[in-house]
Order: structure tokens, then C-alpha cells, then sequence
């Protein structure tokens, strides 16, 4: 289904690079003259259209590239899960179990096993050392017992800091919060 919607990112892009052109030019196909606010209109209606396109685009390529199921093989069929399922199971064990709020999780298949990549924001009354192990060992254990597929290593990235007693106050800035180490 996303490489139908291809087309419509690079049709939506160029749409923008054409309304950008003649706003800035002025000059249309057939000596159709495009002049005054009309021209402050295309050019601002063309890069509207090249930023969605170019964000569409980026959306696309990622569901393509980033999707693929997870497929593992044996005797009595195969099993196709989806990253995302991977990503929220591991999310909710960090937030149920651990307390941890809105981690960021990324996982990539590496033939026989995968790997886990968490961004978080570290709780204030918790010792980095303790918690990334305690993180590792669940994720290492309830992984493999709930979907059947050992992990071969988790990477923590920690962001900042998060007062557990306040919910949405968080101090300690650091990286933002969205981001993952790839």
C-alpha cells in the first residue's frame, strides 16, 4: 500500500517546485502572466506544497524501509510480526514495570535475534547503572518469552531527567525527547 503512495509524494513535489517557480518568475506555460499578489500566492501555496510533499515523502520511505515484518521460519509455519508490535510490547513492559514514561523504542532484525535501541528520560530517584541493567534484563527476558525471539543487546540513550512525584514536569534538558540513536 505505501508504494502507492510514491507517486503522490513526488507528484505533490514537484506541483510545489512548479507553484514555486512561477511564483518567483512570474511566468507560466502560454504567456499566461501571473502577476501581483497572485505570484506572492503561488510561491507561498508552491512551498507548501514541496514542504508536505517532501514530509510525505520521508513518511513513505520510512513505512517502506522501516516496516518490514519480522520473519522467522520454522516446521509448522512462519511468523511475520510487525516492528511496531515489538516496539509497543517492550514500551508498555517499561512503563508497567519500571515506571519508566513514554520511552522511545526502536528494534532492528538481525537474523536470529534483535536489537533494541530505548531513548528515555531517566527518573530522578534512580541510579543509571542500576536501571539500565534492570531495563536490559527485562527487556532480554520477556522479549524471548513472550514472542519467541532472544534479543542480542539493548542500547539505552538517556535524554534528561524526569521527576517521577510531578507527571510532565521534566528537568535536566539534554537531547530532545523524540530522538533515537540510530
Amino acid at each position: 500500500m505505501a508504494y502507492l503512495a510514491v507517486p503522490f509524494a513526488v507528484l505533490l513535489c514537484f506541483g510545489g517546485i512548479f507553484l514555486l517557480w512561477v511564483g518567483i518568475t512570474g511566468i507560466t506555460p502560454q504567456d499566461l502572466h501571473v502577476a501581483g499578489i497572485w505570484r506572492i500566492l503561488f510561491g507561498a501555496f508552491g512551498a507548501f506544497l514541496l514542504a508536505v510533499g517532501g514530509w510525505f515523502g520521508g513518511e513513505v520511505a520510512r513505512a517502506i524501509t522501516g516496516q518490514r515484518p519480522i520473519r522467522r521460519s520454522s516446521e509448522r509455519g512462519e511468523l511475520l510480526i510487525s516492528p511496531r508490535a515489538v516496539r509497543e510490547l517492550i514500551a508498555g513492559l517499561l512503563q508497567r514495570e519500571l515506571g519508566i514514561k513514554r520511552p522511545r523504542v526502536e528494534v532492528s532484525d538481525e537474523s536470529e535475534t534483535l536489537r533494541v535501541h530505548i531513548g528515555l528520560r531517566l527518573p530522578l530517584e534512580e541510579d543509571l547503572p542500576g536501571i539500565t541493567e534492570r531495563i536490559r534484563e527485562l527487556v532480554n527476558t520477556e522479549v524471548e518469552r513472550r514472542i519467541g525471539i532472544p534479543v542480542s543487546s539493548v542500547d539505552i540513550a538517556v535524554h534528561g531527567i524526569v521527576h517521577r512525584g510531578t507527571e510532565g514536569e521534566q528537568g535536566g534538558g539534554g537531547a530532545e525527547e523524540g530522538t533515537v540513536p540510530s
